[in-house]
């Protein structure tokens, strides 16, 4: 045991997890529970449900759900006493690692060295900044540019100095290992294996804190016209770039109060922006926006603004941010600002007030395609033709039908085509795409099962499926004694657990998610709680059809096989190493019949 059961108890009982899922979820009452977007999986409608009596959650689409240690582990994507020991600095709890054993002590132990190292040496680029010789041209840059002391302090800015050892010799006096030292990424090793080197070499630097308020790595940027422009840590055990967005932690709660948030692609965008007042965006770290940035922002703003220049870089850095977000069923406009200004550039020149005029103004996404197609291919019939092929295949990643409808009117309208013959087009994509994708198996990827599963019946899968959809089939299951007739141990156990858990009618799926102990079974039950069973017209006489045939061919196999091991033992010449096969044969039979 990493942590003393009790300790794991008073954490649990200090926990409060409205408090922990409200960081991470927009969530509103609804009865006893309250309700948000799931943010482990694409929806536009609430399913992800908070219950602060039982202080549990559970997620009706994808049905991901456990108590407040779960949901921490999944949504931070980090282990058991990560999580713990997270909640504990939360609620100012003291947790003794003594029972961990020495790989699990070190594992922690350089995660929390990582996040300790990047915040002294954030202290070491500001000393740099701050010198008088050292930091001087910094200093005057950042002056030039108009950014505020203020800010400069607040989001932790520095320098690194045009040197190759000035991190190196911190490191050295500061004894980080190696192991530390590489894992940081703020140093690399030489060719010659003699000796490391400083990642970030005369860059204006910006510390890229997480959601937790810890400095997870560093961007830099140069001031003169050398490349690359912009330098940022790379992937380290406490830095993904696909999740963290530069400016979060400090402007989650403003993107709360207005409802929305402002995405943008540079420090200097973002913090432009917030020395303005208008605190409520975040900055893309220079990368392609991911479906894990969208889902973590859409808990803290129901509506995304993505601000790009008019350049062509801006455009095409829209158009290929624009997927992910149709996808995740996001409200998302798209403001592109005027002349080629960044909005650095054009909140310094024109203030606040002017670019939230511009924002209000913002297009939809199926605006902005219309009208960049139309400036690309013009009106004429080949150009008309022309986009609507273009504008097919956006429409057709519109999950939403009512929504597809609407932008498919507007669609017809603007090139003066039957609405009808630009239905048939995006709907014949819209097929064309859902074929393609591989529909989601009864049973998950076969690298996650146990071989008993992937040899036992489908029926058995089914019927622990039908059980957990209708749960006034488990009275039904335990009368006929089915589940004791499965092949597979794994499933017989989880219908055991399903059948404990049958009590909880309302909320089977939760319960039973609750008290599964592995991951590869949270994916086996999530999978068979999401079959759809649309065309079963009557699901009792179904499950005893399943239950019959299932109880029958193992009542059969059986009694064979107490005859065959009955001739053995009378001396009879008996073929033995058939009844090595008997199992064999019968789960062929089982899937053929």
């Amino acid at each position: 045991m990493l942590i003393p059961e009790e300790k794991i108890a008073e954490i649990i009982a200090a926990s409060d997890i409205l408090d922990v899922v409200s960081e991470a979820v927009i969530l509103k009452k609804s009865g006893k529970n309250f309700f948000g977007l799931c943010p482990f999986h694409s929806e536009k409608s609430p399913s992800f449900s908070v219950n602060p009596d039982k202080q549990i959650f559970h997620c009706f689409g994808c049905s991901a759900g456990g108590n407040v240690l779960s949901f921490v582990m999944k949504y931070h994507g980090i282990s058991f006493p990560e999580a713990a020991r997270m909640l504990a600095r939360k609620y100012n709890i003291v947790i003794d690692t003594r029972e961990m054993n020495p790989q699990q002590r070190k594992a922690l132990h350089v995660r929390e060295s990582l996040f300790r190292l990047n915040k002294r040496v954030m202290q070491v680029y500001t000393n740099f900044l701050n010198d008088p010789l050292n930091g001087r041209l910094a200093r005057q840059y950042l002056e030039r540019r108009g950014t505020s002391k203020q800010i400069i302090e607040q989001f932790g800015l520095g320098y690194a100095p045009d040197a190759w050892d000035a991190v190196v010799n911190f490191l050295k006096e500061e004894k980080v290992t190696k192991g530390v030292a590489l894992g940081s990424g703020l140093v690399l090793e030489k060719k010659q294996k003699n000796g490391f080197y400083d990642r970030f070499r005369s860059r204006l630097m910006f510390p890229i804190f997480d959601i937790n308020m810890q400095v997870a790595g560093f961007g830099g940027r140069v001031m003169d016209d050398g490349m690359p422009k912009y330098m940022n840590s790379p992937e380290t055990i406490v830095y993904s770039k696909s999740r963290i967005l530069y400016g979060l932690h400090a402007a989650k709660q403003a993107c709360r109060r207005q409802g929305q948030v402002f995405i943008v692609e540079g420090y200097f965008d973002f913090l432009s922006l917030y020395q303005h007042g208008i605190e409520n965006c975040v900055a893309s770290l220079g990368t392609a926006l991911t479906q894990e940035h969208v889902r973590v922002l859409k808990g803290y703003a129901a509506t995304m603004i993505l601000v790009f220049d008019s350049d062509d870089a801006g455009i095409k850095a829209a158009k290929r941010s624009i997927d992910v977000f149709v996808q995740e069923g996001i409200d998302t406009r798209i403001l592109v600002l005027p002349d080629n200004n960044d909005p650095d550039s054009y909140v310094m020149a024109h203030g606040r007030d002017a670019f939230l005029g511009l924002a209000d103004k913002a297009k939809t996404v199926m605006q902005f395609l219309l009208q960049l197609a139309l400036d690309t291919h013009g009106n004429s019939v080949e150009g008309r033709i022309k986009i609507l092929d273009e504008m097919k295949q956006h429409l057709a990643m519109v999950q939403d039908y009512a929504v597809r409808s609407i932008y498919i009117r507007l669609l017809s309208e603007t090139l003066n085509i039957d609405e009808k013959a630009v239905l048939e087009k995006v709907k014949e994509t819209f097929e064309k795409q859902a074929n393609r994708q591989v529909r989601t198996p009864l049973i998950p990827n076969n690298e996650d099962l146990s071989s008993d599963i992937l040899e036992s019946d489908p029926r058995e899968i089914q019927i622990l499926s039908m059980m957990l959809h209708w749960p006034e089939l488990i009275p039904v299951a335990v009368e006929k004694k089915v589940v004791p007739s499965f092949y597979s141990k794994t499933l017989q156990q989880l219908g055991c657990l399903i059948i404990d858990s049958g009590a909880d009618r309302q909320n089977i799926v939760g319960a039973v998610m609750a008290r599964v102990e592995t991951d590869q079974d949270r994916k086996l039950i999530a999978s068979m709680a999401m079959e759809d069973y649309t065309g079963v017209q009557d699901p009792v006489q179904t499950f005893v059809t399943l239950a019959n045939r299932i109880i029958k061919i193992k009542d059969k196999t059986d009694r064979v096989i107490v005859s065959e091991l009955t001739k053995v033992k009378e001396g009879c010449d008996v073929d033995v190493i058939k009844l090595l096969k008997l199992k064999q044969q019968q789960i062929q039979q089982l899937h053929n019949s």
